[in-house]
């Protein structure tokens, strides 16, 4: 936000339009809700399953329907928003399942039996 100090000046809000905050927001959920999903399959099957597998191509693909959807009707910037809401969601989600897996091994090796 910048502030004018002479008479007359108008303060400048830098807000994100809605358009482009709906977009982004539709990107990061459909990004939130695959790693869910994913995670959730192989959290419960001990590893990787067709289902946990298949959901994120699917993803890829809501996400390049809408990106296309929105360029055509001439909301590029807002296309834009949405690949990059898919992706924050994504490396978002990779990044706690790193944390998770290394506390994890952390607390594990602290209960563990000393022989």
């Amino acid at each position: 936000m910048a502030v004018g100090t002479a008479p007359g000046t108008r303060i400048v809000s830098r807000k994100l339009p809605r358009g482009l905050a709906l977009a982004w927001s539709a990107g990061l959920g459909v990004g939130i809700v695959t790693s869910a999903v994913a995670y959730a399959f192989y959290a419960s099957a001990g590893g990787p399953t067709v289902t946990g597998v298949g959901v994120i191509p699917l993803s890829i693909l809501v996400v390049g329907g809408l990106y296309v959807a929105l360029a055509r009707r001439r909301m590029v910037r807002a296309s834009d928003w949405l690949a990059l809401g898919y992706t924050a969601a994504i490396l978002l989600s990779i990044a706690a399942l790193t944390v998770h897996e290394a506390l994890h091994e952390f607390y594990l090796e602290l209960t563990a039996p000393v022989w």
